[in-house]
């Protein structure tokens, strides 16, 4: 029996992806960033919500792609990581879906720096499944809490 992914699809420069939907808090309009001094360049920023401070990243770097900016319409997708709360601004976002089926992984990807876990096959079409927990390497991890300590110590 093939396994069912309950998965939040979204896309980003017309690119197909996913997240488990069980680390998805919510998905929100567009939000106002600042820059992050010394963040490592996956991270685009920082946004204040709810109180709380949360690092802002961006898909496209992690890939190789130029940076965009933003639009007033994006969909930012708020994440809950192992080690903290996230902000992944994307195009556009979709309702949760229920697929079954196996997880493929992408070998060729793999000696590479990569949030890309696999491919999920649906009927709509191909999903390239991000995972969340290897967005930000041991490096940028480290980075970027630096960053944020400083930030806080600033403020």
């Amino acid at each position: 029996m093939a396994a069912v992914h309950t998965i939040l699809p979204f896309s980003l420069r017309d690119w197909r992806f996913a997240l488990p939907a069980k680390q998805v808090i919510r998905v929100l309009p567009a939000l106002a960033t600042q820059p992050l001094p010394q963040a490592p360049e996956v991270v685009v920023g920082i946004c204040q919500l709810q109180g709380m401070i949360l690092p802002v990243l961006d898909l496209a770097a992690r890939l190789g792609w130029p940076r965009q900016p933003f639009g007033i319409w994006s969909h930012w997708i708020w994440l809950r990581s192992d080690r903290r709360e996230l902000l992944l601004p994307v195009d556009r976002t979709e309702p949760v879906h229920h697929i079954e089926g196996e997880l493929h992984p992408i070998t060729t990807l793999q000696s590479a720096q990569t949030s890309v876990h696999g491919v999920l096959r649906a009927p709509d079409g191909m999903y390239l499944l991000q995972d969340i927990e290897s967005f930000l390497s041991a490096g940028d991890e480290l980075a970027l809490s630096d960053a944020l300590a400083q930030q806080h110590a600033n403020h």
